[in-house]
């Protein structure tokens, strides 16, 4: 398991790194995933030194053309779980910006390391209906490595797919962070966990991407 819990050090990246906001044709998914990958790549890879020099020009990249495709509410709601329901609208909106704020600095610049890679949408893996939609991708390992097999899911927001969730080999990246998040709120509380994203405590997403285990309720809301 030592390559999976590899892989899952950098699955917040790869969260990062393949979304973007949704096109016109967002009602396709799988298209919406295999237009994000190519977009993101070939403007990381025209740019390739300047993304290993400079950080700030990656995390910019992932701001301006990522981070609108994926559902931030709704997945720190999900990481939250029951203690989302007890929050005040301050405490919810504190812990999305911090969580997404440490979450660019502990994996955006790393981007530029990985531009290697290639993944492929697997259509015939793919499923969608009404609620909720999974992309189906494999990541390209090389070098005689095991491809990784990688679900994007995605659910509709005001009319737009958004991503939700990362599964890699079915362990998840939600319920990872649920797990070591709620860890920390029984025993310190939300507002201590709060101040420690808000001050870019990289630890706590270290501690929680190091620590795989698998999570099969994810998408249970």
């Amino acid at each position: 398991m030592t390559w999976l819990r590899d892989y899952m050090r950098i699955l917040p990246l790869g969260l990062l790194a393949l979304l973007l906001a949704a096109p016109a044709q967002a009602d396709n998914p799988s298209e919406l995933i295999k237009q994000s990958i190519d977009a993101v790549y070939d403007e990381l890879r025209a740019n390739k030194e300047r993304a290993q020099e400079e950080p700030d020009f990656v995390i910019g990249v992932i701001e301006d053309k990522i981070l609108p495709g994926v559902d931030l509410d709704g997945m720190a709601r999900l990481v939250l779980a029951r203690h989302w329901r007890d929050a005040s609208d301050e405490q919810r909106e504190r812990f999305t910006e911090g969580f997404k704020n440490t979450l660019l600095q502990a994996y955006g610049v790393q981007l530029a390391d990985h531009l290697d890679k290639d993944v492929r949408v697997i259509e015939r893996r793919s499923r969608q209906d009404e609620r909720m939609a999974v992309v189906a991708t494999e990541v390209v390992m090389g070098s005689g490595q095991s491809n990784i097999q990688v679900n994007y899911r995605l659910r509709p927001v005001n009319g737009e797919w958004k991503v939700f969730d990362v599964e890699a080999e079915g362990l998840s990246f939600v319920g990872n962070f649920r797990t070591r998040f709620n860890e920390e709120i029984n025993r310190d509380g939300l507002d201590a966990l709060i101040a420690r994203l808000e001050d870019g405590d990289e630890a706590l997403i270290e501690d929680a991407v190091g620590d795989v285990t698998p999570d099969n309720g994810a998408g249970n809301r």
